[in-house]
C-alpha cells in the first residue's frame, strides 16, 4: 500500500510539471502548425540558467523566475529568427520539424558546453514535509501543483472566454481570412510563441526544482513524455493535455514504485505509437483547425 501510495505522491507532482509542457507545447502546436522539436532543449537552457545564476549567489527564486524569461525569449528568437524565415520560403510541416530538430541539437551542444556534460545538484530549498493520505509532499511540490493548476484554468479561460482565445482560433483556421477580417495576425502568433516560451522556460525550471539535479539532457529525455501527452489528449486542446499528463504519470510512476521504472521511456512512446495508429487526432480531437503553417 505505501509503494502505491507512493507512487501516486510522486505521479500527481509529475504531472504538475508534465502538463506545464504539455500546455505550452500544445498551445504553440495548435495555433502555428509547427511541431518545435527544439522545445525540451529550451527547457534545458532555462534549468541551466537558473542553476548557473543560483551558483552565482542569485536568489533562487529570482533565478527561478530569469530562467523561465530566458526560456520565453529564446523561444522568440527562434521564432523569428529561425523558423519564420523557413515559413516564407514554403516549407511544410515535415521540413519545419527537421528544422527544429537541427535548433535543439545546437542548443543540445551549448548546453553541454555550458554544463560541462556533467550532472548538477540543483539545492533548491523544497521547505517543510507534508504527509497527505500517505503521500509526501514538500512546500516546493505544492508550489509546482498550485502553478500546474493555475495555468490550466488560466489558458482555458483565455481560450474560450476572451476576444484573444477568439483571435487565436480564427488566426490557426485561416490566417489570410483572419487578417482580412481585422485581426492582427502576426501579433497573435507572437503572443502565441511568448505563451508557449514562458510555459517552455516554466517546465524547465519547475523539472530541476523537483528533481533537484541538472544535465544538458534534461529537456530532450523530458520531450517525448510531452509529445505523448499532447498528441494523447489532440493538439490544441490543452486543458485535456493537463489532464492526459496527470494519467500518464500516475501509470508511470505506480509502475515504476513496482519495479518497472526502466520502461518509462517505452510506456510514453507506446502511448503515442498507440493512439497515433488507433485515433490520430487524439482523444478529446484537436482545438484548432490549422489549415496551413502560421509561424
Amino acid at each position: 500500500m505505501s509503494l502505491l501510495m507512493s507512487g501516486i505522491g510522486f505521479g500527481i507532482i509529475s504531472g504538475a510539471i508534465l502538463s506545464i509542457g504539455a500546455i505550452g507545447f500544445s498551445l504553440q502546436f495548435g495555433m502555428t502548425n509547427v511541431m518545435n522539436l527544439s522545445y525540451g532543449s529550451v527547457m534545458t537552457i532555462a534549468a541551466l540558467t537558473t542553476y548557473e545564476l543560483t551558483v552565482s549567489g542569485l536568489s533562487v527564486w529570482i533565478a527561478a523566475f530569469i530562467g523561465v524569461l530566458v526560456g520565453a525569449v529564446l523561444t522568440i528568437m527562434i521564432a523569428w529568427l529561425i523558423l519564420r524565415p523557413f515559413a516564407r520560403k514554403g516549407y511544410e510541416l515535415f521540413q519545419m520539424a527537421m528544422v527544429s530538430v537541427g535548433v535543439s541539437i545546437f542548443l543540445d551542444y551549448v548546453a553541454a558546453s555550458i554544463s560541462r556534460s556533467k550532472i548538477y545538484q540543483f539545492n533548491f530549498p523544497l521547505g517543510a514535509e507534508h504527509h497527505v493520505l500517505g503521500m509526501l509532499f514538500s512546500t516546493t511540490d505544492f508550489i509546482i501543483i498550485g502553478i500546474s493548476l493555475a495555468a490550466v484554468a488560466l489558458i482555458e479561460l483565455a481560450l474560450h472566454g476572451t476576444r484573444l482565445g477568439v483571435a487565436i482560433r480564427a488566426t490557426s483556421a485561416n490566417s489570410e481570412l483572419a487578417g482580412a477580417s481585422g485581426i492582427y495576425t502576426k501579433m497573435v502568433s507572437n503572443l502565441t510563441w511568448l505563451v508557449s516560451g514562458l510555459f517552455c522556460g516554466l517546465a524547465g525550471v519547475t523539472l530541476a526544482m523537483s528533481y533537484r539535479t541538472v544535465s544538458f539532457t534534461m529537456g530532450t529525455a523530458f520531450l517525448p513524455y510531452i509529445l505523448a501527452v499532447v498528441i494523447l489528449a489532440g493538439v490544441g486542446s490543452v486543458g485535456f493535455a493537463a489532464a492526459m499528463s496527470l494519467a500518464l504519470t500516475l501509470v508511470i510512476q505506480i509502475s515504476g514504485a513496482f519495479g518497472a521504472s526502466s520502461y518509462n521511456v517505452v510506456i510514453a512512446l507506446g502511448v503515442l505509437l498507440v493512439t497515433l495508429l488507433v485515433r490520430p487526432q487524439g482523444l478529446f480531437g484537436r482545438l484548432f483547425e490549422k489549415k496551413g503553417i502560421a509561424v
